[in-house]
This record gives structure tokens, C-alpha cells and sequence, in this order.
């Protein structure tokens, strides 16, 4: 039966879509998402690799000899949250029927409340609205009335302001305070002072620079946001970059944009017919970070750094941090060469057994795609299947061990084409197998989303990121839209369905290369108060 009229096949075009992709939607809605073929979780020394300090040294020194070059090098940074998330414990407690901290989440927020690097800023709106300081209000028992100044429109409403500009980190250093003669006073008015803090949007920048800099050069930043947020953050972005490249003597060109609009995916119906608005429109919806790759696979360059907005080193763990992206680097353009090598060979059809044999060795042991009876296949076959191997994006992820962190898990998984290879599972594409779950609950390692992408093929032709995902792999689930049931779905994401048939290599990376900041208490960490534990 065909849903859609010629009005509504205009109108699909009209949003970038075309009329294939959304019934391919409308398939997936049908059929329901197929559970990932997990086999087990990655280890050490079966899936995850380990390197000698030596040996990420070396492979961080052959990045910095890469840089040189002068090859097109990308850092791609989500960052279309709001600070509101951080907050959700705050927002409870102004909900909640006691006007005192109860929980340890609260006590500890208070009792630590001089250790964030908002308190100034805080501090003096208290004393210009209310007369007395925090340090008062705290006494007088007004912990509510701070929250509110923290979160509402009340006061600095932190629940509005973007993630990427809220106040993360004290330079207690001042290493920094060099340049704050060069910082414009028309930040003052978005954000009070900032002698000496630091926002995601900073931190990001000087690590960029510091992984893939050169004096004199320029780092490509792409800081993936909301439509509604772009303009605040592009301003900010515009004033504060200049003192940091005067600082470190090269430049930053910042991208901003947003998920595509032909990334959106349809919504249905509890029948999975097509959803309609007032107007008798189809309804469509922002498809999750998955969305992303449309974004990713625009950027001019040949390699790509990802990083999550929210894992931001301060400047005692920058270059611990930065070192290990270095050497990830290194890893991928060691990989690359290698895979070079064969294809090249291949294509000159001057592949000696023995290189063969050690082609095999390469995509089943480093590569770590396995394919049952590989030996049997003649010549040819081998040579067409190691070619549809190589041939593909490649990436490079960091794992570091599992502490009980939220996160995708480094996994064996079986593909349709019968071949075993990596993947990172997130906890939704499992959640209701209790089997898959015990297995992903029992993972070492986790993923921070520390990632090195290689964007060109051998021949360093632009690779269609589109073309190695699994679209299958979607997430649907149960909504209310204005009082109506309905069923929507966010694509495959980012890093898992979204790069599920990419050659993948998994590296063991220290804990402390992963900072992430889910609460506004996670800054009470002692690696975000700028000490060195």
C-alpha cells in the first residue's frame, strides 16, 4: 500500500529527503531493530591492544613528524547539550518538600560550593541582588534561593546556557593569565569574568592545538550545535580565540554547524503509518548524534580527532592527554601505510604468495576481521574479500578500563556477511536481552570516545562514511506528541551503528585521559580541580 499522496512526496522533497530513505524508515519501523550479534566483550590481548610507554612515544613523535606535512587535520566536537543536564539533582532538591541538603549529592554541592569555577560569578550576582555573599546565604540556610540563582532566569540560568560555555575549571595555575589583557571586554556581559576559568569551548581549543599545531599553522575545530545556540556560541567562539592564538602563535578555524535537516527521521503512528501534524504534514524529528555522521563526513579532512564536549582535560592531565591522541594518530597512519601497501600491490596485481599470506595475517590479527576457512577460498576469492577489507574507513579508538563509567563497550560482534569483527555496543541496542546484558555489564574496558578517523582511502580519495553504516541498527522507541501515542527513531549511533563496518583497532589508554562531567559535582573531581593526585 503506498502512504504517500503527490503532496507528500513534495513535500519529503522539499525537506532534502528522498522518498527511498523514508520508506526505508518506514521498513525499519515494521520490522523492529535487530538485536547486534554480540559474541563477547574485547580484552586485552583478544581485541584490545596494549603499547610500551616507548612504543606511544614513538608513535606520538611520528604524529608530530606527520604534522609537518601540512595534511588537512579536523577536530569534530558534539556539542549541542545544555549545562541544564548537569543540574538534574539541583533541579530535585528545588522540587523537593525539605528546604535543607539531604542526599550526599546535595551536602557535597554545598559544602564544596567555593571549589567551582562558577562561584565568582555567582558570588557577585548574590551580592549585587542580595546584599550578602554566598558564604551569608549559606549561613542564613537560603540554599534553595542559590539554586535558583544558578539555574533560573532568576538568575545566571545555567539551565539555558550551552554545555560548551558553562564554567568547568579554576586555572588555580594562572598559567594562563598572560593573555588576559587581549581578552575582549564584550565577554564580560555573556560571562563575567574569566581571569581564571576555563569553558569546554577553551579547553578544547588549546588541546586541539596542542594535538595537531604547528607554529604559524592553522586547527580546524568543527563544534557540532543547536540552531538556537549557534550565534551565542559563535560570538563567544569569535572574541575569546584571538588571545589563545596570540598565545600560542598559530590559528583556529571554528566551524559551528548543525544536524543536517535531511538527517530527520519520520515519526509514525502506533501502526507505523506516517504521524501528520495540524496542517496534514508529515511529521519528521532530529535523528539523535547519529545524525552526526552526515556532519563528519562533510569536513574537509584527512584525518579527524573525536571527542565528546564533555570530557575536558584541565591543564594538569593536557599533555597526558593530548600525548595519547598524538599517539592514537601515530597508530593511524602506521595502519594506514600497511593497508596502503597491500592495496597498491593489489592493484598492480604483483602480490607474491607470501605477501598474500601476510595480508590475511594483517586483516585477521591487527585489522581483527575473521572470516571461518579464509585458507579454503581460492586465489581470487581471497584476493577480492582481503581487498573489500581494506578498502574501508579505518579508526582508531581508545579504551580505558571499565570504573563503573556510563558508556558503549568495545565488542566482538557477527556480521551479516558471516564475518566476525569490532565493534562498540551501546547499552539501548541490548538493554532487553538479559544475556547480552550480563556479557556487556561484565565488559574490562569502555569507550570514552577518544577516536582517530582516517577519512581518505589509499589512493586519498574523499571515502562516502555513509556507505559503512549500519542502518539497521536504529533506535525506536515510544513518544506522546501533543496527547497522541506515536513511534520515532534516532539513527544508528555515532560511533557504534554508525560505524559499524569501518576496520576498527582498539588501544588501552589510561583512566586519566577520561574526565567526563554528567553532574555539576563531577567537577568536584580532584583531576577537575587542577591537582595532579
Amino acid at each position: 500500500m503506498n502512504v504517500f499522496t503527490e503532496e507528500d512526496k513534495q513535500y519529503i522533497k522539499s525537506l532534502g529527503h528522498t522518498l527511498e530513505s523514508v520508506e526505508e524508515q518506514l521498513s525499519i519501523f515494521k520490522k523492529g531493530v535487530p538485536v547486534p550479534n554480540f559474541l563477547r566483550t574485547a580484552t586485552i590481548d583478544d581485541g584490545i591492544q596494549i603499547y610500551t610507554n616507548a612504543e606511544i612515544d614513538a608513535y606520538a613523535a611520528s604524529w608530530d613528524s606527520y604534522l609537518e606535512k601540512g595534511k588537512p587535520i579536523a577536530h569534530f566536537i558534539p556539542a549541542s547539550g545544555f549545562a541544564g543536564r548537569f543540574f538534574r539533582d539541583l533541579i530535585n532538591f528545588l522540587n523537593a518538600p525539605y528546604d535543607e541538603p539531604q542526599t550526599n549529592f546535595e551536602k557535597n554541592f554545598f559544602k564544596h560550593l567555593p571549589s567551582f569555577a562558577f562561584f565568582g560569578e555567582l558570588n557577585k550576582f548574590c551580592l549585587a541582588t542580595e546584599k550578602e555573599g554566598l558564604q551569608e546565604l549559606l549561613k542564613d540556610g537560603k540554599y534553595k534561593l542559590i539554586v535558583e540563582y544558578i539555574l533560573t532566569e532568576k538568575g545566571l540560568n545555567f539551565c539555558s546556557l550551552p554545555s560548551a560555555l558553562f564554567k568547568f575549571h579554576t586555572d588555580k595555575s594562572h598559567r594562563f593569565v598572560v593573555i588576559q589583557k587581549y581578552l575582549p571586554k564584550k565577554i564580560v556581559k555573556y560571562y563575567g569574568s574569566f581571569e581564571d576559568t576555563r569553558t569546554p569551548i577553551q579547553e578544547s581549543l588549546i588541546e586541539s592545538a596542542m594535538v595537531s599545531g604547528v607554529k604559524g599553522g592553522t586547527v580546524n575545530v568543527c563544534f557540532t550545535v543547536r540552531k538556537e545556540h549557534k550565534e551565542v556560541i559563535q560570538d563567544y567562539v569569535r572574541e575569546f580565540k584571538y588571545p589563545i592564538e596570540k598565545k600560542l602563535g598559530l590559528s583556529f578555524f571554528v566551524t559551528l554547524p548543525c544536524q543536517k535537516t535531511n538527517t530527520d527521521t519520520i515519526v509514525v503512528t502506533p501502526d507505523n503509518l506516517p504521524f501528520r501534524d495540524a496542517n496534514g504534514n508529515i511529521m519528521f524529528q532530529q535523528a539523535g548524534h547519529g545524525a552526526l555522521l552526515q556532519n563528519l563526513n562533510s569536513l574537509p579532512a584527512d584525518v579527524v580527532f573525536i571527542k565528546n564536549i564533555d570530557n575536558e582535560a584541565p591543564d594538569s592531565l593536557k599533555k597526558l592527554t593530548s600525548h595519547y591522541k598524538k599517539a592514537l594518530g601515530g597508530i593511524l597512519l602506521a595502519n594506514q601505510k600497511i593497508i596502503s601497501r597491500f592495496l597498491r600491490l593489489f592493484d598492480k596485481d604483483e602480490m607474491p604468495d607470501d605477501k598474500l599470506i601476510e595480508a590475511i595475517n594483517y586483516v585477521e590479527n591487527t585489522l581483527n576481521v575473521k572470516r571461518d576457512n579464509i585458507l579454503r577460498l581460492t586465489r581470487q576469492e581471497q584476493v577480492d574479500y582481503l581487498k573489500s577489507k581494506l578498502n574501508r574507513p579505518l579508526r582508531v579508538c581508545g579504551m580505558v578500563k571499565n570504573e563503573e563509567e556510563q558508556g558503549g563497550m568495545p565488542c566482538w560482534v557477527k556480521n551479516d556477511d558471516g564475518t566476525i569483527s569490532l565493534q562498540i555496543i551501546e547499552y539501548y541496542q541490548i538493554y532487553d536481552n538479559p544475556t547480552l546484558m550480563n556479557l556487556f555489564n561484565s565488559s574490562t574496558h569502555f569507550n570514552p570516545v577518544d577516536i582517530v578517523c582516517s577519512m581518505v582511502d589509499y589512493k586519498g580519495k574523499k571515502i562516502d562514511l555513509t556507505q559503512y553504516a549500519d542502518k539497521k541498527s536504529a533506535m525506536v522507541y515510544n513518544k506522546n506528541i501533543e496527547g497522541q501515542a506515536v513511534k520515532v527513531m534516532e539513527l544508528p549511533g555515532l560511533w557504534n551503528g554508525g560505524m559499524a563496518d569501518w576496520n576498527t583497532i582498539f588501544v588501552e589508554v589510561p583512566i586519566k585521559t577520561f574526565n567526563p562531567v554528567k553532574t555539576v559535582n563531577d567537577l568536584l573531581r580532584h583531576e577537575h580541580q587542577n591537582t595532579n593526585k
